[in-house]
């Protein structure tokens, strides 16, 4: 073992270890669904049939289960192609009016390169769920990784596309949008639940509510869910991605009288961003402690902030936390003491799942928001504001669309 490794934590040193496994695991999983992508042909005639025969009888099975069609045992592989192909594309015809906007800038740029393509990264796994319903196909051309759409599935496409698919594109990237914002500070919420939320959120939007039905809003979870890994869907419930128990932390919040937290359409928006981090003053300064002390870079020193909330935000206690950066390293004790202020002011500012996202500086002042008044509607947002278009030119003159710019705010 070298100086600088002897000279770390044991704990660090495990983690390293943990975390240098994985890293080699993934990146042998990558070269291994790359090598079985290279040794499928792609069909010259890539219609449907072909593309799926291009599959192992394990595949489309697995096809078969996505898109409604009740296997027999004693079926052979051509007998499961007849089968599905039928299946597939009257499945992706109800299915493409769920997409979003990445699922179709996807596909229109498959239709665009005449229904195949070598320029998405190798290393997009979600095309993987594209061939898992089977609407996309992965295979090799010249000795690259090609991704091919069957004609008839082009059909389809083209048979939608259109300006109103478009706007109905973008509302159900909104949906999923606001959805996510609502779960990153709720944590879990069952289907009606969120469904309400997020019709009041958007509720501008939706100029006749029957419009917009439960069934369609589940559709645009359950596809925007298999894309995206933010939202994890089951029978019950809808909950963030980072919701270890979501029954648990759903029973623990209903069991508490306590109305939802008031969160402006801006928060949710935000919040429903990817990369978005809830950088409060108290995470702030704590992640510059741990960036001064530990000499962690910014990265690093976010994902140990960002793994306390996770811990807590799942009912763990502060000392499971304070346990947890203790495998960083021993520090001096005045420096102990200033860390356990950081932590307890971190743990104050969070808007905890089991508080139905309110902070515990919030619950103790018992300064709640009414019944009536914990959400913000989009519409409420938009009254006072001439009721600009959301995709409209921003009237502060910033050149993005209002959604983008002063409605967040």
């Amino acid at each position: 073992m070298s100086k600088e490794k002897k000279n770390q934590p044991a704990e660090t040193v495990e983690n390293n270890d943990v975390l240098a496994e994985m890293s080699r695991e993934l990146q042998e999983a990558a070269a291994a669904r790359k090598a079985k992508l290279l040794k499928r042909a792609v069909p010259e005639e890539r219609s449907l049939a072909n593309a799926l025969n291009t599959l192992t009888k394990s595949d489309l099975e697995d096809v078969a289960f996505n898109v409604g069609v009740n296997v027999k045992s004693s079926w052979k592989k051509a007998d499961l192609i007849a089968a599905i192909a039928p299946a597939v594309q009257s499945f992706a015809g109800r299915w493409l009016v769920t997409i979003v906007d990445e699922q179709y800038s996807a596909f229109k740029h498959i239709v665009e390169k005449g229904g195949i393509t070598t320029e998405f990264r190798e290393d997009e796994m979600r095309l993987d769920y594209f061939q898992g319903i089977g609407v996309v196909f992965g295979g090799s051309v010249d000795g690259k990784v090609a991704w091919y759409m069957p004609e008839e599935i082009i059909e389809e496409f083209n048979k939608l596309d259109s300006e109103s698919f478009k706007k109905a594109i973008e509302f159900n990237t909104d949906v999923l949008r606001i959805a996510t914002g609502i779960l990153f500070y709720y944590g879990v919420l069952d289907h009606d639940e969120l469904f309400a939320a997020v019709k009041k959120y958007l509720a501008a939007e939706i100029e006749n509510e029957a419009g917009f039905e439960f069934s369609g809003f589940m559709g645009i979870m359950f596809t925007g869910c298999c894309w995206q890994y933010h939202i994890k869907m089951d029978q019950h419930y809808a909950a963030y991605y980072t919701v270890v128990d979501p029954k648990q932390i759903h029973d623990i919040a209903h069991s508490r009288e306590l109305t939802y937290a008031k969160l402006s359409y801006g928060q949710v928006y935000d919040a429903g961003d990817e990369n978005y981090i809830e950088a409060t003053e108290a995470y702030k300064a704590l992640a510059q402690f741990l960036m001064q002390e530990y000499k962690l870079d910014v990265m690093n020193a976010a994902g140990v902030v960002g793994q306390l909330a996770v811990l807590w935000q799942n009912a763990e206690t502060v000392k499971a936390g304070l346990d947890y950066l203790a495998s960083l390293g021993q520090l001096p004790n005045e420096k102990n003491a200033e860390l356990e202020a950081l932590v307890m002011g971190y743990h104050h500012s969070i808007r905890f799942w089991i508080f139905k996202g309110h902070t515990t500086g919030e619950l103790i002042s018992g300064k709640l928001d009414p019944e009536e008044d914990n959400v913000v509607s989009l519409a409420a947002h938009r009254k006072n504001k001439n009721k600009v278009g959301r995709n409209a030119p921003c009237p502060c003159g910033s050149g993005k669309k209002y959604k983008n710019c002063c409605m967040r705010k």
